[in-house]
């Protein structure tokens, strides 16, 4: 007689509440815990208090780039701490987790907005725009969106509007491009067209109200490309048939103004409804939209069964590592899942949105990359312990990835006195300037030592970032941000 296999089902069942969770506080509001479940499986979760109004929570970008490169999850952490916003807050940054998917070259896939920036448009209708976070403190989880060139404009002073065609993405032959300091240090276009500078009043955010974020046009640079980019300026960039239309009405002095929206249209699947995307500050394109208004969606299960009828496997149906954040009214949660070890044997999609809506008591969650970039980092610690080998066999191995999203504590600007505008000053010795108040931001410039310069105006003059005071600074033809230290009174 033939032996008979029998399937053997186990249903793990995960906590229904987090009272037996032993929270850590890192910092007012931020806390963070492990627990250890059946599987087994262990998740680490960092929690920010939305009753606390001292944090807030950013995307982050590898290597200070939209244009593409990859880095750890802490060394992005490291990058984007004691740095300032628009206004000269700073950031003490407290948990970070890794985001989106990428290629090879480093550049993610969909959109990103980082510290109320546009950074980078999101796939049209894909149902995965993924979580945002807001200036004035909302969460949610967008669905379905538009936003390519027939929904973002620039409008000149003549009243005359052009279509932005790429939007922190390469120029195509014909193209206006638009270009933000979170793409890279300069557009890295050739010198077939023309690049002009503006500098904007505000943060170049998502559906600003008509007719846009407003900006001053600094310079225009006919027949160069690789223009700088400081960071409180933009830069129109167009080629072939759009360049003679710029250099009309693009006029120097100026007045523009930047109208880059974004329609979200919800899923009809699956009854989610539409987004506002109004005063976004943080954001990264999601992976899976695992749980919203409380109802777990489960549209992943029809995908898995359709594969299994042709003998292929799923993603969603497998344990592994998963990395999401969830919310409800009183919390946001980073959590992070190990898996593929006998440690930690990882969750399915359903297993990850059941624990979140059931352990978390969360409403809403969307799931970024998952395996092997997998990462929690809380207070100057990884908390997890990734799947990626090192040559010994042994887990642990941080992958650097494209970006990530960190929570931080937020700390009122604080400015040096020691200079005013039009005060004289030399350099103490050669430095490089930099394209903003930090010294996370690309060269402006080279400063010779004993080189004479001066003081300018600007809002944020002597502000503290990075360890250090800020000053806006012309040396020759050169302008750019210099540290406190590097400077010293000229006669």
């Amino acid at each position: 007689m033939k032996p008979r296999l029998i399937l053997a089902i186990i249903l793990v069942t995960w906590p229904t509440g987090l009272a037996h969770a032993q929270w850590t506080d890192v910092a007012p509001g931020i806390s963070y815990t492990q627990m250890n479940l059946p599987g087994p499986v262990k998740v680490f979760i960092a929690r920010a208090d939305r009753g606390k109004d001292n944090w807030t929570i950013d995307a982050m970008t590898s290597k200070g780039t939209i244009k593409g490169g990859i880095e750890t999850v802490p060394d992005m952490a490291k990058r984007y701490d004691d740095t300032v916003t628009f206004d000269g807050r700073r950031y003490e940054v407290k948990a970070a987790i890794n985001g989106s998917f990428y290629g090879v070259t480093g550049y993610s896939f969909g959109g990103q907005v980082m510290t109320g920036w546009y950074a980078k448009r999101y796939d049209d209708i894909s149902g995965l725009s993924g979580f945002f976070w807001t200036a004035d403190r909302k969460a949610d989880i967008g669905g379905d969106v538009q936003n390519g060139p027939n929904f973002q404009q620039v409008i000149f002073a003549d009243k005359d509007e052009m279509n932005i065609n790429a939007f922190n993405d390469k120029r195509g032959k014909d193209d206006l491009a638009l270009y933000t300091a979170q793409y890279d240090a300069t557009t890295g276009t050739d010198n077939n067209g023309v690049e002009v500078l503006v500098r904007v009043d505000e943060p170049l955010c998502i559906n600003p109200k008509p007719p846009g974020v407003r900006g001053e046009i600094l310079s225009i640079r006919k027949n160069a490309g690789s223009t700088t980019i400081p960071f409180d300026c933009v830069v129109l960039s167009a080629a072939g048939a759009a360049a003679p239309r710029l250099l009309q009405h693009a006029k120097k002095g100026q007045p523009v103004h930047l109208n880059l929206r974004l329609q979200d249209i919800g899923i009809d699947r699956y009854g989610m409804k539409p987004a506002r995307w109004e005063n976004v500050w943080g954001s990264i394109n999601g992976t899976q939209n695992l749980l919203f208004d409380g109802i777990i969606p489960k549209h992943w299960e029809a995908k898995a069964a359709r594969y299994a009828a042709e003998g292929k496997p799923h993603g969603s149906t497998k344990h592994d590592p998963r990395t999401c954040v969830a919310f409800n009214k009183d919390y946001v949660f980073f959590i992070v899942i190990d898996g593929r070890s006998e440690e930690s044997i990882g969750m399915t999609y359903t297993e990850t949105a059941e624990f979140c809506k059931n352990t978390l008591k969360a409403d809403h969650a969307s799931m970024q990359d998952g395996g092997g970039s997998t990462t929690l980092w809380v207070d100057g610690k990884v908390r997890n312990t990734p799947s990626t080998k090192d040559k010994d066999g042994k887990y642990g191995v941080l992958r650097p990835v494209a970006n990530g999203y960190l929570i931080a504590r937020v700390h009122p600007p604080e400015f040096s006195k020691d200079n005013n505008t039009g005060d004289r000053v030399s350099a103490e010795t050669a430095f490089e300037l930099k394209l903003g108040p930090g010294s996370q931001y690309g060269p402006a410039g080279k400063v010779i030592a004993g080189a004479k310069g001066e003081i300018l105006k600007h809002k944020l003059a002597g502000v503290f970032a990075k360890g250090t005071n800020w000053w806006p600074c012309r040396f020759g033809q050169t302008e750019g941000w210099a540290a406190q230290e590097r400077l010293k009174t000229a006669p």
